[in-house]
C-alpha cells in the first residue's frame, strides 16, 4: 500500500477564496445549520467590496457549499468541493443553483465561525483552529450582522498585510 496517499477529511462548512490585488485567500465559513453560511457566502460572491481600507475590491468566488474536502499538501491546507456537490450554492427560499466557482483545491488561509453578537468579544484575542492536522487562525463573526461580509473582506485585508489595526 502507498503511504504518500493523501488524507482528505470532510468538514459541514462552505468556502469561497476572496481575491484584491493579486492576491487569494481561501475561507471556511463553520457554523450550525441555518446560521447564514451560504447566505454570507452569497453576499461575499454577489457584490465586490472594500472591507476597511482596501485599495481594490475583494471579490468572492465559491469553492464549496456545505461540505468542505481539507488536505494537507506539504503543510498547507487546502480546501475543495466533493464532485458531487461543486458549482452548487443553497439560497434559502429559491434551492440550490449552479455558480461558477474558483479553480480548486484553494489555500485555506482562515476560519471564520459564526457566533451571536453577544458572544462575540469586542477586542478577541488571536486564536486558532486545527482542522485535518493544522492549526489556522480562526475568527467569530456574527453571520446576520449586516456588515458581516465586511468584516470578512477585513480579515482578508489583514491577512494580506493591506490592513492592520491595534487594540489600545
Amino acid at each position: 500500500m502507498n503511504s504518500s496517499v493523501p488524507v482528505r477529511t470532510n468538514t459541514h462548512g462552505t468556502c469561497i477564496v476572496l481575491s484584491c490585488a493579486g492576491r487569494c485567500a481561501g475561507v471556511l465559513l463553520q457554523g450550525e445549520p441555518g446560521t447564514g453560511k451560504s447566505s454570507l457566502a452569497m453576499r461575499l460572491i454577489d457584490h465586490a467590496g472594500f472591507g476597511a481600507g482596501s485599495p481594490e475590491p475583494v471579490r468572492g468566488q465559491l469553492v464549496s457549499d456545505d461540505q468542505v474536502l481539507l488536505e494537507d499538501v506539504g503543510g498547507v491546507l487546502t480546501a475543495h468541493a466533493p464532485g458531487a456537490i461543486d458549482g452548487l450554492l443553497e439560497v434559502r427560499g429559491i434551492g440550490i443553483i449552479k455558480v461558477q466557482t474558483a479553480i480548486s483545491p484553494v489555500r485555506l488561509d482562515m476560519v471564520i465561525t459564526h457566533a451571536n453578537a453577544a458572544d462575540i468579544e469586542r477586542m478577541p484575542e488571536p486564536r486558532t483552529v486545527t482542522l485535518a492536522g493544522l492549526a489556522l487562525p480562526m475568527h467569530k463573526i456574527d453571520f446576520s450582522n449586516p456588515a458581516s461580509a465586511a468584516q470578512v473582506r477585513t480579515l482578508a485585508l489583514m491577512e494580506w498585510q493591506l490592513a492592520s489595526f491595534s487594540n489600545p
